[in-house]
């Protein structure tokens, strides 16, 4: 199961209610570079194979690949602050060799 925060949820909501991205579903990719790093994406599609699965994940449809999801199957996609007034997605995945758990 994939977690989405309720302040990554408000940014994934709003930005899906734009014109622009009506008809599109999220999609989450994730691949491991090398033995030592993950990399993620976020971005819209309205192109599902069917090697995609689709997510309802609080009420937010997500389309990721099957490699994806057992990369990312247990992760939690938060938006914070790291600097002040930059705010960017983290991805907090356990399966990540890079994984620190969260302090707070």
């Amino acid at each position: 199961m994939i977690k989405i925060t309720d302040q990554a949820q408000l940014i994934f909501k709003k930005e899906i209610a734009k014109e622009e991205n009506k008809g599109f579903k999220l999609r989450l990719a994730a691949m491991k570079k090398d033995d030592k790093d993950f990399q993620y994406a976020l971005g819209f599609d309205d192109n599902i194979t069917k090697n995609d699965k689709i997510l309802n994940i609080d009420e937010i449809e997500v389309i990721m690949s099957n490699v994806s999801f057992k990369i990312c199957d247990g992760m939690t996609i938060d938006y914070v602050e790291l600097e002040k007034n930059q705010f960017n997605f983290i991805f907090l995945n356990p399966k990540d060799p890079n994984y620190v758990e969260p302090k707070e």
